[in-house]
């Protein structure tokens, strides 16, 4: 009983009015737990079952970390994120995003759905769809509105992707 005492005098303080300042806060916490949790559950999913110890030797990465890899090496995808921290004055980054945890067969080998973001703390902007090989050594674009693939070079040739920063 004397704990029910004690919480019943106690005094209720009334909800502190919001700030801006607040709000970017907590909206940067909340970004930084969904990517937390995102990150564990794709390593949930790839961590192999069954084995206790690590293989002898460092382990290779895995097959979708070499398709990222090789998406952010292309000079475009460099360069837009340069451009966007730049313009934003580094409150947006570039980001490249697997847009499904599923495998895509192409011509009977396995492919990556990733895209290239523009993260904001308001909102993730997808500029491009891509899908890579999981060896990073096949890269297509994924054109969404046609729903066809397209070659890197027919993508350089017909959207001069690079162009696309000169103008924004």
């Amino acid at each position: 009983m004397a704990a029910i005492a004690l919480l019943s005098d106690a005094t209720i303080m009334p909800p502190r009015a919001s700030s801006s300042k607040t709000a970017v806060i907590a909206g940067i916490l909340a970004g930084l737990l969904a990517a937390g949790l995102g990150a564990f559950y794709l390593h949930q999913q790839s961590a192999p079952h069954g084995t206790d110890a690590p293989a002898a030797g460092s382990p290779a990465p895995e097959p979708s970390a070499r398709a990222v890899d090789a998406l952010m090496a292309l000079p475009e995808i460099k360069a837009w994120s340069a451009h966007i921290e730049k313009a934003s004055g580094g409150r947006a980054h570039g980001a490249v995003m697997e847009t499904s945890p599923d495998v895509r067969l192409i011509d009977g080998k396995p492919y990556h759905d990733l895209s290239f973001m523009e993260n904001t703390p308001e909102a993730a902007h997808r500029w491009e769809s891509f899908v890579v090989s999981q060896d990073g050594k096949r890269i297509l674009v994924d054109d969404v509105v046609s729903g066809e693939l397209i070659s890197l070079e027919q993508w350089r040739k017909d959207n001069a992707p690079m162009q696309r920063i000169a103008t924004q």
